[in-house]
């Protein structure tokens, strides 16, 4: 069954700059790691490095969770799950036009070479099948 995204969550999943991954590690702890990634209207990618424990808790144990931040008052949090694959290892991040789009002026502002960035090579693909909200404020 498709999930059905409301405008409000295409928006944030769109827009946000960081979101909180969070995989299963081999103890059962559940374990969030601050992101980037983007939402390509399905799915969320993911680009890390191939020795990331994450690499390693997906496969292990595929169910994840990306969480987007609050307003600051508790309201606002999204929350989207499914399971994650490895997509692609020796994926260069800087020839995804899309990652690049989203994430080049940060990468540059933080002082991050090209060098840096392609070796986050490992692509994770998260399949939503699962969307939690808390209200906003209006």
């Amino acid at each position: 069954m498709a999930v059905k995204f409301t405008q409000e969550v295409i928006d944030r999943l769109s827009s946000e700059k960081h979101g909180w991954l969070t995989t299963v590690a081999k103890s059962g702890q559940p374990v969030p790691k601050l992101v980037w990634f983007y939402f390509d209207g399905t799915d969320m990618i993911v680009y890390t490095e191939p020795s990331a424990a994450k690499v390693r808790h997906i496969r292990a144990h595929p169910r994840v969770s990306l969480n987007l931040d609050s307003d600051g008052n508790g309201s606002g949090i999204i929350v989207v799950g499914g399971p994650a694959t490895v997509d692609a290892e020796g994926a260069n991040p800087l020839h995804d036009e899309r990652y690049r789009a989203k994430y080049a002026e940060l990468a540059a502002s933080l002082g991050f070479s090209d060098e840096f960035l392609a070796a986050y090579d490992t692509r994770l693909r998260i399949s939503v099948d699962k969307v939690w909200t808390t209200p906003t404020e209006g």
